[in-house]
């Protein structure tokens, strides 16, 4: 392959390469690159204009670039390793912090939390500290814009740069995006800053300046804007703190529009999380709590040091550094950690609210298992009897199915498809203690046993598929009535069954596990000959209801078939 060919084939698959590559590009030929040298003021507005503007972008197509690539690096390791350390409140401040800082986002660290939630990998009030400490993990990036590193910037991004273009070697790809997003965000940075201190020394941007000093609501409005436009608070925060090194914001005004960013992420992540649900959605909300919370609290202290003169956090900032850029930052990070630690201490009143408010969805409630444990699969024994155990439960709800569909259920919050959802969750459960077992030594009663309840497992996935398809069938709403009283004959005589098929695996008793097989004995015949009489009963049948008898007296067929090998295992 030819090394056009190369390029080519990374532009496609890194899409923020090529667009960082150009920005950088544009700025090398134009005039603004002059002003990366700024030890005058003397440059044009306009030049010192593009160098801010095209900073930021450089910057913000950075925050992008690192964060695909982290997240590419890291989420099968970090899905492991976080699921280990929910239980521990040390473990859930180091790698709240590390989501937090790897993926540049409270929001992202709250979403990937979310799915691992969802996942059945924790709980929501587990995930809720790592949320607060993302937020404070994100922030961290916030030491880079006190460094001078135009040179090291420049060098990275030329080194990584060779790396991706020319895949080699492979194993690093990932780890050269990364860096060459760092890259970014330390090259954008620094563009911004020499932009902003060659504004500050102009005669009309003094004037600015003094008109927005002492604005501090219209300071706040503008980070929350901005955040909404950019969709970063970090970003807004980064160029809020280039900004008051430069002297165009005092530290008044870049505590103000912090604080708005932080707003901004909360209305942010509000419109992206309509489509989560229960659990998942609890995790979400934890996020705008952390941000409504931290943005009333801290904007009230503001307003009382200013009011009062209580020394409180900007006293504390000045106390700390002399210098406005090392106050921002103080600023900046007390901000989020307070936050967070705040929110630690107050997580159960505030989770106790979210989950009155968002309860979790009647699936999630139901796809609990009762017997199964995380370490289920340790012992074959004890393992396959809660395997066991855990089928006769999920076949014991086979008839809430049928239940679910009555004239007499409509309105209820369980559907068939709810318990149908539940019953794959539990399935996969299943499935992987089974699979854990498996890979233990195992005698022959044990493999034996083994073998069996698999096999028992496949029927059951059968059974249930069959009587949830039933189910559906019977939900119908364009079907006759006519066509609706046969599907009910039809629905009791399956729940008569099925009943009957678990006081059988209850009991255990022969004289039941003989009914069972006298009820199961091929019903092939009578459906033929039901569906004879229904077809030639009827002079104008519509499509709907041909279709409707011959496919719930076929599922009534395959649920009698099913449950006669069930009884067949059941007595082995």
């Amino acid at each position: 392959m030819n090394q056009g060919a190369l390029i080519l084939r990374a532009m496609k698959k890194t899409p923020y390469f090529t667009i960082s590559l150009f920005l950088i590009a544009l700025f090398w030929l134009s005039p603004a690159w002059a002003a990366i040298q700024l030890e005058s003021t003397d440059q044009p507005a306009s030049e010192l204009f593009a160098l801010i503007l095209g900073g930021a972008g450089i910057f913000l197509v950075g925050i992008h670039f690192a964060g695909d690539y982290l997240q590419q690096m890291t989420s099968g390791t970090v899905r492991s390793i976080v699921t280990r350390v929910a239980r521990n409140r040390v473990g859930m401040f180091l790698w709240g912090l590390f989501l937090g800082f790897f993926t540049q986002s409270g929001k992202a660290s709250a979403f990937i939390l979310s799915d691992f939630v969802q996942a059945g990998l924790m709980k929501p009030r587990q995930a809720a500290p790592m949320v607060y400490w993302g937020n404070a993990g994100s922030s961290l990036i916030a030491f880079v814009s006190m460094l001078s590193v135009k040179i090291f910037a420049l060098l990275l991004l030329g080194v990584t740069a060779f790396g991706l273009t020319f895949h080699y070697p492979k194993k690093l790809v990932q780890g050269y995006g990364a860096m060459f997003g760092l890259g970014m965000i330390m090259f954008g940075l620094f563009l911004v800053k020499n932009g902003a201190a060659g504004f500050a020394a102009m005669e009309e941007v003094s004037n600015l300046v003094e008109f927005i000093h002492g604005a501090y609501l219209l300071c706040f409005i503008a980070g929350l804007v901005l955040t909404l436009v950019v969709q970063s608070n970090i970003a807004i925060m980064l160029i809020t703190i280039a900004m008051a090194t430069a002297g165009l914001f005092g530290l008044e005004e870049a505590a103000m529009c912090i604080f708005g960013a932080q707003a901004g992420t909360g209305v942010l992540t509000w419109i992206f999380s309509s489509h989560s649900k229960g659990s998942a959605r609890q995790v979400v909300i934890s996020q705008i709590a952390f941000d409504s919370i931290a943005t009333v609290v801290f904007v009230a202290l503001f307003y009382l040091e200013h009011w009062l003169g209580l020394p409180l956090l900007l006293s504390a900032a000045r106390s700390v550094s002399d210098a406005l850029s090392g106050q921002a930052i103080f600023v900046a990070l007390a901000f989020q950690f307070g936050a967070a630690g705040l929110l630690v201490l107050i997580r159960d009143p505030v989770f106790d609210r979210i989950e009155k408010q968002f309860p979790p969805t009647a699936t999630e409630v139901l796809s609990e298992t009762q017997y199964l444990h995380k370490n289920a699969g340790d012992s074959p024994e004890s393992g396959l009897l809660l395997v066991e155990r855990e089928q006769i439960r999920l076949l014991e709800r086979l008839p809430l199915y049928i239940d679910a569909v009555r004239e007499e259920s409509a309105g209820k919050r369980e559907t068939p498809a709810t318990y149908h959802a539940a019953f794959v969750e539990i399935s996969g459960k299943i499935n992987a203690t089974l699979s854990e077992i498996s890979r233990l030594g195992l005698n022959t009663s044990s493999s034996d046993e083994l073998i069996r309840v698999t096999k028992m497992q496949e029927q059951l996935r059968r059974f249930e598929d069959m009587v949830f398809q039933l189910a559906s069938e019977m939900s119908r709403s364009d079907i006759s009535p006519r066509a609706r009283e046969l599907g009910n004959v039809i629905m009791e005589s399956a729940d008569f069954i099925m009943l009957t098929a678990i006081d059988a695996i209850q009991s255990r008793e022969e004289g039941e596990i003989d009914t069972l097989e006298t009820l199961t004995q091929d019903r092939s015949g009578l459906m033929t000959k039901m569906r004879h009489n229904y077809f030639n009963s009827e002079k104008e049948l519509s499509d709907a209801d041909r279709d409707f008898v011959l496919d719930i007296t076929i599922l009534f067929e395959n649920v009698v078939h099913t449950l006669a090998r069930y009884g067949v295992l059941l007595k082995a």
